[in-house]
């Protein structure tokens, strides 16, 4: 289930709403460069991402600083690749790829490791 919650919430409020405001805001501000504004958005959105999975991070190990840059690169990289689904390919294409992203990292990868 928080797979399927995460797909959907994470989606709306990350790719639908914030990115989609910060875009409007780019586009104003670079002079209706749209490659430039959404480009802008999606760095920004996805450092957000990353920085968001912190709390979940540091209920599973102690956060070092290391594991701080780690743990927002690596939800970073992910947000990069959600925005950038969510801008050519749709807000279901985001929701359906954070879903399967997170099946298979929070269910089917501890099968596997332990």
């Amino acid at each position: 289930m928080g797979a399927f919650s995460a797909g959907i919430g994470e989606e709306l409020l990350m790719r639908f709403f914030l990115m989609t405001l910060l875009t409007l805001i780019f586009l104003k501000l670079f002079r209706k460069n749209h490659t430039i504004a959404a480009w802008s958005a999606i760095i920004l959105v996805a450092l957000i991402f990353g920085a968001l999975h912190l709390p979940p991070t540091a209920e599973l190990v102690e956060l070092t600083p290391l594991l701080k840059v780690r743990a927002i690169l690596l939800n970073g990289i992910a947000g990069i690749a959600l925005g950038l689904l969510y801008w050519k390919r749709g807000l279901e294409s985001a929701m359906v790829a954070h879903f399967l992203t997170d099946v298979i990292v929070h269910g089917l990868s501890p099968v596997f490791l332990s």
